[in-house]
């Protein structure tokens, strides 16, 4: 079982979108059975080519990374011939002992009363297995989703490492999934076809699904919602050729509930069938807006790119949505050949389910200038509907508020040698920082319309502050999420003791803590505070207490 260390070694040097933990079970290739199947005719199916056709020169041979698009009914079999070649393995060590070559695949739709049967895939080195399926190996389609492993020893010939084999032989045909039998058409119900994708390399899955969801709700109101990727930063390693900043990397697809309940229910692994299914609007076609995302009211989907929580996200605005409803999003990302993206496959990650507010009494902001940190609801203003111009107002208030701090800092020495500065762990600069995420959250409240344990209810003249009851002066009374404690710990941990800031204390101050503030319980689902920051801080101190 040697080779199981080198997959393993392999799939962590070439940035497979499973988790390492879950391998046992997303990269079980112990279904690649040998039965004693029946012996069946060369059946040749009609292939519709897919990607860059121009190269096919053999309609029966399948090529690196290109995938095919075919139709097969009960009782139809397609075969294909992939040529090995030792030139275009992309897997470094273990290419010295053996050539890995992966198949994965997608279906797309599949008859209504397919239970109990599914795509296999028969696959060998053994010619004859177009005669003979019973010296293939096999691997079915599971919810839509296929990956299969075939591994051809190297040989060395005049000092040149060779694959053993020069070609893999694959059948693909309907089957019993109990007993692997390829399906009679005799036997077949209806003559609706399975419709899929496969594609065969040498290095990587072309495609690819991930157990995470690889997405954050950020906040919605009662028409819109704002969703954050990972860290993409942290997937950019230098074999890959493109920008973490480009924002074609990802697509947001946004489903009815009932109609993620009906991918789900058969095809919950199937990029294909996401991306052909009934989905309500996607970023991958969604026209970009002229002006302000903040300003659009259609159905549509705004991204971009931002550097939030202390790393670089990709962020999707849905607009157009309906009050009191529950969506179902879904995460695509494109992957490549040789870290070049292409169109051709690419990774689906699990669902993520959000919920729009029942009023219009909060409004979803973003993109702020000065306070970028925020990206949540806020109180709706009844002077005007207009997000951008709620934003800007919030926005100038806290800038101006911050101004007299800013002067202040300027007479702190922060360029003074080390032993002469007020921190040898903090700087001026750390202090600035942790200041402004204080003041947004403090100045510009988070909005709820749904009442919580955690939450705090404002009526819409008695507010945290003067300046929203005179300039916002809110639509309608609503529900604060209070800003973490943590930042007011943060502001004194980084700033010099001269400011004499001090935060209340939970025991001490029992009632002015729950009139102003929250903390963060990670153990807790509702979220219990609204936190501004690098959220690594936030984690860390939250683990202590």
């Amino acid at each position: 079982m040697w080779w199981v260390f080198i997959v393993l070694l392999v799939i962590s040097r070439c940035g497979f979108s499973f988790f390492l933990d879950d391998v046992g079970d997303t990269l079980d290739f112990s279904n690649a059975i040998q039965k004693d199947y029946m012996k069946g005719d060369l059946l040749d199916g009609a292939l519709k080519l897919h990607g860059n056709s121009s190269n096919i020169l053999n309609p029966n041979n399948i090529y690196e990374w290109t995938p095919i698009t075919n139709n097969l009914i009960a009782g139809g079999r397609d075969t294909f011939i992939f040529d090995i070649d030792t030139g275009t393995t992309g897997f470094g060590i273990a290419s010295t002992y053996e050539i890995l070559i992966l198949l994965s695949g997608s279906i797309c739709k599949q008859p209504a009363n397919a239970q109990g049967s599914s795509l296999g895939v028969f696959y060998s080195f053994d010619e004859t297995l177009f005669g003979n399926l019973s010296v293939g190996n096999l691997q079915t389609f599971q919810n839509g989703y296929l990956q299969a492993l075939a591994l051809s020893p190297l040989e060395s010939k005049d000092n040149n490492a060779t694959s053993k084999y020069s070609n893999l032989y694959v059948v693909v045909t309907p089957v019993n999934e109990t007993t692997g039998q390829p399906l009679d058409s005799q036997a077949a119900i209806t003559d609706d076809p399975w419709e899929y994708k496969m594609s065969i390399s040498e290095n990587d899955l072309v495609y690819q699904w991930d157990s995470r969801s690889w997405l954050q709700v950020l906040d919605t109101d009662h028409n819109s919602a704002l969703l954050l990727t990972g860290n993409v930063s942290a997937e950019a390693d230098s074999h890959y050729n493109y920008s973490i900043y480009n924002p074609a990397l990802y697509d947001l697809y946004v489903f009815s509930e009932e109609g993620s309940a009906n991918l789900e229910r058969n095809l919950n692994l199937s990029i294909c069938a996401m991306m052909t299914g009934d989905y309500l609007v996607s970023s991958a076609i969604s026209q970009e807006s002229e002006g302000h995302p903040l300003e659009r009211s259609d159905l549509a989907i705004s991204k971009s790119i931002t550097s939030r929580s202390g790393s670089v996200r990709e962020q999707f605005y849905v607009t157009g949505l309906n009050a009191s409803t529950t969506y179902v999003a879904y995460l695509t990302k494109k992957i490549g050949k040789k870290g070049n993206l292409s169109h051709d496959g690419g990774v689906l990650f699990s669902k993520e389910t959000f919920r729009t507010q029942s009023s219009n009494n909060c409004s979803l902001i973003f993109d702020l200038e000065f306070c970028s940190g925020v990206a949540y609801s806020v109180p709706t203003s009844s002077n005007s509907f207009n997000k951008t111009l709620l934003a800007t107002t919030f926005d100038k208030y806290a800038q101006s508020l911050f101004q007299n701090f800013s002067k202040a800092l300027q007479i702190i020495p922060c360029e003074m040698e080390l032993d002469a500065r007020y921190s040898p762990l903090r700087t001026c600069e750390h202090c600035s920082s942790s200041y402004q995420d204080w003041l947004c959250a403090v100045t510009i409240p988070r909005c709820s319309v749904t009442q919580g344990e955690y939450h705090i209810h404002r009526e819409k003249s008695a507010n945290r502050n003067q300046f929203i009851n005179d300039d916002i002066k809110p639509l309608s009374d609503y529900y604060e999420i209070p800003p973490c404690i943590e930042m007011c710990y943060y502001m004194v941990r980084d700033c010099p003791s001269d400011f004499g800031f001090a935060c209340p204390s939970r025991d001490n101050y029992q009632d002015l803590f729950k009139r102003s503030y929250g903390y963060y319980d990670s153990s807790i689902s509702e979220i219990t505070c609204n936190f501004i920051g690098n959220t690594t801080d936030l984690y860390l101190t939250a683990s202590k207490e």
